[in-house]
């Protein structure tokens, strides 16, 4: 309980200063191009550290460290798995940048053909896809908090939406960019802090092998976790990137497409690197106690029983900057997809101010995702259920789209029906859940197979990409110019 005083001082004064550079940038906000992709003008630096920001979320600090709690370096796939995804996707996407999109969707709809059935369904899906993220970020952050300060779960849960969203809504990308960029710092140095102590305490990473069971320490912890759930795992992480609307305004938002691949590669680095902090912190706890009641508790655990108080309060900080950075990006991916595809879809125009509507959407979504954060238990078995469902059918017609000219859309929908049912198939039947661990494999291996034979079998011929993008560029230009009215 000693801890207390210096944990609650430093989110405070963490705080503080969050919503001090949210507000500064917020007054520099001009027109929804400055709300949405930050201006279109974002340089290497300041672009790496939110990418990076964003990739470190819940599901690699109490994800990940609890995996690598129960099975050793095997948490380490976690950050490993988003590193390789955001360091490929720079190299594979970053030249979308000259196109000028806002979304996610408008890529994909260049991909195949403007077709409107394949584009509802990308800008529905995505949407809500951002809307469980930010429910998952939301969870995560009020589960460090209610432990580490003893105030009711569901409290912390409702005080982490509201604050997130304090932080997010007022400015948008251009203010989420550089809070992250804080946040990017503030993490990677409590984290470095946490692993120097967990290995001058545990004899080094000799001390820590001795310590944990032999399998624990094999390469990934494949020997603990099954090689067949270890590259699915891997394998959902890196194509969940692909299809990531977060990285993807990353790119938009860049001042070229070099600096949007090179950030996106430095930041898939640094992430990648990180993925050795994850697995040392989840084996320390192990060290010190193997009979935690959850995984889920093992950072918060090492916060309130292990670290020297100032050392926890850091730890505490770099924890809640990690997962808020996450919910940020989120958050803003989900405000410029409503105010670029649902609204329309839903009224048949766009708005006439569009930053006001995204700020009065934004604040329903965060309400949203706190209620359904009150109702969330574990972190992980979400995330990997709630992956190959959704993501990893968008993924693969974003590759085969990308990257294979014959691709229709009539094959990538069959792509999206595949995927779905046979992750659902895994996830139900108990044979092939014990099989194949988790479903990407199975999915994604079936789902590329439905797309190319259909797209084989079907007439559909594509129109010039840069033509479709030309056309996107007219519709949105009407969102982009227009001013900023002030608040909801």
């Amino acid at each position: 309980m000693g801890t207390h005083p210096y944990i609650i001082i430093g989110l405070a004064v963490y705080g503080c200063v969050m919503l001090g550079v949210s507000s500064f940038w917020m007054m520099r906000v001009r027109k929804a191009a400055d709300y949405l992709v930050a201006g279109r003008n974002l340089p290497y630096l300041i672009l790496t550290g939110t990418i990076t920001a964003g990739c470190i979320g819940t599901g690699v600090v109490i994800g990940g460290s609890g995996l690598a709690y129960q099975y050793g370096w095997a948490g380490s796939a976690y950050p490993l798995g988003l590193g390789l995804g955001t360091l490929l996707t720079g190299l594979f996407f970053a030249g979308t940048r000259r196109y000028g999109f806002i979304t996610l969707s408008e890529e994909i709809s260049c991909y195949y053909n403007g077709n409107r059935a394949i584009s509802e369904f990308c800008n529905v899906s995505l949407f809500l896809s951002q809307l469980c993220w930010l429910t998952v970020q939301i969870t995560g952050c009020g589960h460090v908090l209610g432990i580490v300060t003893g105030l009711s779960p569901e409290l912390c849960v409702v005080l982490a939406g509201f604050v997130t969203a304090l932080i997010a809504i007022p400015g948008g990308f251009r203010t989420v960019v550089y809070t992250d960029f804080l946040n990017s710092i503030i993490l990677l140095i409590g984290f470095g802090f946490l692993v120097s102590s967990a290995l001058k305490h545990s004899g080094g990473l000799d001390g820590l092998q001795k310590a944990v069971p032999p399998e624990n320490f094999s390469i990934l912890g494949h020997d603990a976790f099954g090689n067949m759930k270890l590259a699915g795992l891997l394998l959902v992480l890196v194509l969940s990137d692909f299809a990531d609307p977060g990285r993807r305004l990353a790119i938009y938002s860049a001042r070229t497409p070099d600096i949007a691949r090179w950030s996106m590669v430095t930041a898939g680095v640094v992430v990648m690197c990180f993925s050795l902090v994850i697995g040392i912190i989840g084996m320390y706890a192990f060290s010190l106690n193997p009979d935690l009641k959850s995984p889920d508790q093992t950072l918060p655990w090492l916060v309130m029983n292990v670290l020297p108080p100032g050392l926890a309060a850091i730890v505490v900080v770099a924890s809640t900057a990690a997962i808020l950075s996450c919910a940020n990006s989120n958050a803003t991916a989900a405000g410029s997809f409503f105010v670029r595809h649902i609204y329309p879809l839903a009224t048949g125009h766009y708005p006439q101010n569009p930053i006001r509507v995204v700020r009065g959407a934004l604040v329903v979504v965060f309400i949203i995702s706190t209620a359904f954060a009150l109702r969330t238990t574990s972190i992980v078995s979400f995330v990997v259920k709630f992956l190959p469902v959704t993501m990893s059918g968008l993924a693969v017609i974003i590759l085969v789209g990308r990257f294979w000219k014959c691709a229709n859309w009539q094959g990538a929908l069959a792509a999206l029906i595949t995927t779905p049912l046979v992750s659902l198939a895994v996830i139900l039947i108990p044979s092939f859940s014990k099989f194949w661990g988790y479903p990407a494999i199975p999915a994604v291996a079936t789902g590329i197979l439905a797309q190319v034979v259909v797209s084989l079998l079907t007439p559909g011929q594509r129109s010039n990409f840069d033509e479709i993008a030309e056309r996107l560029t007219h519709e949105r230009q009407a969102i982009e110019e227009s001013p900023d009215t002030g608040m909801v």
